[in-house]
This record gives C-alpha cells, structure tokens and sequence, in this order.
C-alpha cells in the first residue's frame, strides 16, 4: 500500500495510522497542525516542499506509488506527476460548488447552510474528478472562517485516508459525475476585505465571520483603520436616517449604521489594541 502524498500533515499522520507506507511526501508548507508528530515518522522517506513537479518527476517515479493522495496541497498536479497512479483528492465542498483554493470563505460569504467533505479522483482540471465519497457537513449559524476550516480541514484528513485504504485494499467504489451548477472559490487577497456599508446587515455579518480573525474584515474610522474580529447584525429602523458607514452609540455599545438595519461591533482592532464593543463605544461618544 504505497503511498506518495502531497500537501497537509494531518493527511499523512491520518494515512500512517491506517497501515499504509508513504513512499515520497511533498509538503505544500513547512509547519501547521501535525507537522511535529509527523516529521519523526517520516525519516528515510523522501520529502519535497513546493518543488517544481516537472523538475522532480524522476524521484517522484522513483518512489513507484500505488496511490497518489491529495490533501490541501496549494498547487495543481501536472499530468505528469498524475500519469504515474491513480490519484484522490480531498475537497472541502459540496461539489461542484466551490471549486476552487478557498470553498471555506465563498461558502461563509454566501450564507450557505449546509457543505460537505468530497473525495474525488485527481484530474488536470480543478477539483473536477469524479465523486467516490462525500460527507454532508452542516455549517453552524456563528461559525467563523477559522472555527469551519479547523473543524472541516481536521475531518478531511480523516475521509481521505479511509478512501484511499478502501481503494488500496481493491474495494470498488462508485463515481459520480459532479451534478449541478458549478461555482468558483478564488483567493480572496487581504486589500479585498474592505466592508460595503451600503450592504444588508445580513450580509454584513456573514461578510466578517469568514474573513474572521485573519485577516479580518475592515473599514475606517476616521483617519484610523478598524479591524472587525466579530459581531452581530440587529434590526435598526430608529436609525434609518443615518448614512450607511455611520458609527452610533446606543446602551452603551457601539454599532454601524449599514444598507439595511445596522451591525453591532463586538470585538475589534484598533491599531495595535483589541477592543469589545463597550470599549469602542466610549472613544466614539
């Protein structure tokens, strides 16, 4: 059960685990969750870390994988590298929505209920492969874009390696083509989390949870840029005089005024402080 793995250490740790030999790891960073535990059981293994594939293609053929598993690896696989054994891949989606670096985020974003884990086979196209196992997951009403992907990316190590111990073991799954309208995930670059005022509280709301605590959703107060780390929206129809964008003081905390109804500032950084909402308050009275 020869294994070559490309990308988080909870993957390998999870693979390990079931009996199955990694023969080659590329790492798509150096650290994260399960780094410690798992570099001790890789000594002798061969390892790579962000490698130009093509570059490495010899050595990879080397390690003479009967698997090629994926998991959170931060570049696509060539078909070079694809060619030398099947491949899986793990995907943090409800396929086909949310193809694409970052499902977590778009998902938050778009007040989606529901996601899911998929296992699909590792194609040239992006998270495109057929399904052979997906697991619903419900997305909680306050959940942030932190809390959903340590709980998400904790259970995707987990799924994946029982898939690739089922398929190792030469038990015949069932693909599924990818049904349904699909949807991109890109990265959202940090300058792009600035908060449209003029926007539903709703929206708002779910705007700020998934950019939640890194690297923060913003706006300016003032000459100051604020830094909102949480909050909630809340019914504010006494207020709809006032532009969107506009901070007030109401029961003591803080709140800005938004598209429709206003958002209640709970937690926040200011500079190089971290406030809640009452401390604000009391530097905008």
């Amino acid at each position: 059960m020869r294994v070559l793995y490309f990308g988080d250490p909870r993957g390998a740790l999870a693979l390990l685990e079931r009996g199955a030999t990694l023969v080659g790891v590329v790492h798509g960073r150096r650290g994260g969750p399960g780094w410690s535990k798992l570099l001790p059981r890789l000594a002798g293994v061969p390892r790579w870390t962000r490698p130009d594939l093509d570059a490495v293609l010899g050595p990879l053929a080397d390690t003479r994988p009967d698997l090629i598993v994926s998991g959170f690896y931060p570049r696509r696989i060539p078909a070079s590298v694809l060619a030398l054994a099947p491949g899986i891949n793990v995907h943090p989606s409800d396929l086909p929505r949310w193809r694409g670096p970052d499902p977590i985020t778009w998902a938050l974003r778009a007040g989606d209920e529901r996601t899911a884990i998929c296992v699909h086979w590792l194609t040239e196209g992006v998270d495109e492969g057929d399904v052979l196992h997906r697991v619903p997951v419900l997305i909680e009403a306050r959940d942030t874009g932190a809390r959903l992907a340590d709980r998400l990316e904790a259970q995707c190590a987990e799924v994946v390696a029982d898939v690739a111990l089922r398929l190792l073991r030469g038990e015949k799954l069932a693909p599924q083509p990818q049904m349904g309208e699909v949807t991109w995930a890109p990265l959202v670059h940090p300058d792009e989390w600035e908060i449209d005022w003029s926007r539903p509280a709703v929206e708002i709301d779910r705007f700020v949870r998934a950019a939640s605590p890194d690297p923060g959703a913003f706006t300016g107060i003032g000459e100051e840029l604020l830094v909102i780390l949480g909050g909630r929206p809340l019914s504010a129809d006494q207020f709809e005089a006032l532009v969107p964008g506009t901070p007030f003081v109401r029961s003591g905390h803080a709140f800005i005024r938004c598209g429709e109804d206003a958002y209640r500032l709970d937690r926040v950084r200011l500079g190089q402080r971290t406030l809640n909402g009452r401390q604000l308050a009391e530097l905008l009275v």
